[in-house]
């Protein structure tokens, strides 16, 4: 994603990306809540609205660039 973010610079486009942990959609319907949970350290599960504020966010931030937006309750960050 740098190599990229670099090449694009030049022409003033904005690269970023959304990175979302467990989602609560239909996919999920058959599992269960409390142990989708126990996949992030702060015990929760992001909703659809969440990722699309973080996708808003990103458009709108015009100084943002070459970041990758973690939303996934720190799961990201490995073993808890």
């Amino acid at each position: 994603m740098r190599r990229t973010q670099r090449q694009m610079r030049c022409a003033r486009i904005r690269f970023n990306a959304v990175a979302p942990g467990v989602v609560d959609t239909p996919l999920h319907a058959n599992n269960p809540k409390d142990f989708l949970k126990t996949l992030s350290p702060m015990g929760t599960i992001s909703d659809s609205k969440e990722i699309a504020d973080a996708v808003i966010y990103l458009t709108e931030a015009r100084n943002v660039t070459g970041e990758v937006l973690h939303v996934d309750g720190g799961a990201h960050t490995g073993r808890w």
